[in-house]
């Protein structure tokens, strides 16, 4: 693709973008518009050039050396609404000026945060009066009591220092801005509510801006009422066939990957090969073996495998020599080691002090004596899970970091495994640490962690009794609160989580993740036909008065204190049953504890039986 002068471009797109500014200046004298002016053409000017320079050129696990031009590869993305028609990348910028705020959500690897430089890119370089920002939200994480409106100025004024708070605030105001906020998911948990608010403001308060937000699907966007929620769509065979075509990797391997792509591989493996990410990986192992693993764990093992022991699969894969020398179980033992320390503190980004730092720490838990400068080498360099990333390191994708942690807890972990698994199962309940882990050793999971926690949260929760103080002691142990979404224009109670980690809310969200579509047969079984006449006027009385609710966070029924909670009021929680879930979710957690039970009291008697006769 022919290089495009980023500081041509970027005059280009700033005189489109701060003529209204000046246009809409009030009366002040020519030399402050002069000195005005001069900040904001100079601010904006180096912004897009710098920001052009780094979101248009990526490292990736197959190109490791040097950064290339995201069109260079990128296949656009389709979207889609829930039951809504498919929305082309192409028609995108044009829905998003009519909608002004949009989350696009998907799993990982799926390509969202391509997705968004893409678009960050389009308006860079077909300027039509928009003036994109670029947020990359995990860098938040090391920063937290800054706000974003701070986080934005800060960014800019270390470019023009000249630039103030009333210059950008005033930009906002008259709009023609695009705030991209990249990778909620990648917030700490304890962080998301406190940005939320933030993001939810600014769309109140700059209603001409707008938003582009990308994350791992949450139920929380559901309640953002200004927002459209797009989700991506993945890659049908066409458009995996012209990503792999786009690859600069050796023709023949990737002739054959393609021909078995179209023949058989995109069929048997579709969960992968629509996966921007896993689908580069399957053609990164392929001319290794002959299968493609049908478990997600297996695959990225051998994905692993074929990059610590083929180096280059832009040079035929030749063995590059590992620096730090390690053979593969010990180095294995300290990516591991690192990835779960690194994971612990909720560190998807790296300075330089701490990569040091979290290097020395896999050094000591795993007991390998290494030199970590060189053992860093070789995770950026041999085996390229790593990258440089501006002044720090990041993962090449933090599916990588998951992995290995659930490596690290199957076949490193300590003997308290179950305060070590509590601990990492809630640190961010989108990831796939713990169905990685389940997916490894079952056995393992359930009964050092899983089944202790099913006891303790029956042996709490069993004996609350079916009663009004009962139920909203069982809702107010669930739950921070109640408040109300739109669902397809059908107003219905939404329940506000706790910040707090390890609570059991999340712990019925692991757990779905785990057995969801047994737990969803159960409920679909238990269910009942459909609510009272009774329960729904109960219902509609709730919405009614959760949506009177005024102050600090209106139409939130806070559930934290519930002995301050309105006698009236109370008994129509109890009449609406908005419990019930918890009810079922309860008798299912029972079932299945006996289960487990069952069975792993049987396989020890089977064992008993082989061993000892």
């Amino acid at each position: 693709m022919k290089e495009l002068d980023a500081s041509l471009i970027a005059i280009e797109l700033v005189k489109e973008f701060v003529k209204p500014v000046f246009d809409g200046v009030g009366k002040i004298s020519s030399e402050a518009l002069d000195k005005l002016k001069v900040t904001l053409n100079t601010c904006f000017s180096k912004y897009i050039t710098r920001s052009y320079d780094r979101y248009s050129k990526i490292k990736t696990i197959l190109y490791r050396d040097a950064p290339v031009n995201i069109k260079d590869f990128y296949v656009r993305t389709d979207l889609n609404m829930r039951f809504g028609e498919i929305l082309p990348e192409s028609m995108f910028l044009g829905k998003l000026r009519i909608n002004k705020r949009v989350v696009v959500s998907g799993t990982a690897g799926s390509g969202k945060s391509t997705f968004c430089k893409s678009v960050f890119l389009d308006l860079i370089e077909k300027p039509v009066g928009i003036f994109p920002i670029f947020v990359e939200l995990r860098h938040l994480n090391s920063d937290s009591e800054i706000s974003l409106f701070d986080f934005i100025l800060k960014t800019l004024s270390e470019i023009e220092p000249n630039f103030n708070k009333s210059q950008l605030d005033y930009s906002l105001c008259l709009g023609k801005t695009l705030l991209i906020f990249d990778g909620f998911d990648e917030l700490n948990n304890e962080l998301r509510d406190k940005y939320e608010k933030e993001i939810v403001s600014l769309a109140s308060k700059y209603q001409n801006i707008l938003i582009l937000l990308s994350s791992r699907p949450d139920d929380r966007f559901q309640s953002w009422e200004e927002f459209y929620i797009y989700n991506v769509i993945p890659l049908d065979k066409l458009k995996s066939k012209s990503l792999i075509n786009k690859l600069d990797y050796d023709k023949q391997v990737k002739q054959k990957f393609l021909d078995e792509l179209d023949s058989v591989l995109f069929e048997k493996h579709e969960s992968f090969a629509s996966n921007p990410l896993l689908l580069t990986m399957m053609l990164l192992t392929y001319e290794q073996i002959a299968e493609i693993p049908n478990k997600i764990h297996l695959f990225y093992e051998q994905a692993f495998l074929t990059l610590f022991n083929k180096h280059d699969s832009l040079k035929s894969l030749y063995k590059r020599k590992s620096l730090s020398e390690l053979p593969l179980d010990e180095f294995k033992k300290m990516l591991s080691a690192f990835s779960v320390v690194s994971y612990v503190d909720r560190k998807y980004y790296f300075s330089e002090d701490e990569v040091t730092k979290y290097l020395k720490n896999a050094s000591r838990i795993s007991g390998i004596d290494i030199d970590v400068n060189l053992f860093l080498c070789d995770l950026l360099d041999t085996v390229c899970i790593m990258q440089r990333d501006g002044n720090g390191y990041t993962f090449t994708h933090r599916s990588f970091q998951e992995y290995f942690t659930s490596i690290f807890l199957v076949n490193y972990a300590p003997d308290n495994k179950f305060e070590l698994i509590d601990r990492i199962a809630f640190i961010n309940d989108r990831d796939n640490v713990i169905p990685m882990f389940f997916d490894i050793n079952q056995d393992l999971i359930e009964q050092k962690w899983i089944m202790p926690r099913m006891e303790l949260m029956l042996s709490e929760l069993s004996a609350v009794p079916d009663t009004v103080q009962g139920k909203l002691r069982l809702l107010s142990i669930m739950y921070s609160g109640l408040t109300v979404y739109d669902d397809e224009d059908e107003p219905q109670i939404a329940f506000r989580l706790y910040s707090r980690e390890g609570d059991y809310a999340r712990f019925i969200h692991v757990l779905y993740k785990i057995y969801g579509e047994e737990m969803h047969s159960y409920y679909e079984n238990v269910q009942s036909k459909g609510n009272t006449p009774a329960e729904r006027n109960a219902m509609k009385k709730l919405i009614e008065i959760i949506r009177a609710i005024p102050g600090e966070e209106p139409e939130l029924l806070s559930l934290v204190d519930v002995s301050r909670i309105d006698s009236q009021v109370a008994k129509v929680i109890y009449k609406s049953k908005c419990y019930e879930h918890l009810n079922a979710n309860l008798s299912f957690l029972a079932l299945k504890l006996n289960e487990l039970r069952d069975k792993y009291q049987s396989k020890q008697a089977e064992l008993s039986e082989l061993l000892f006769g």
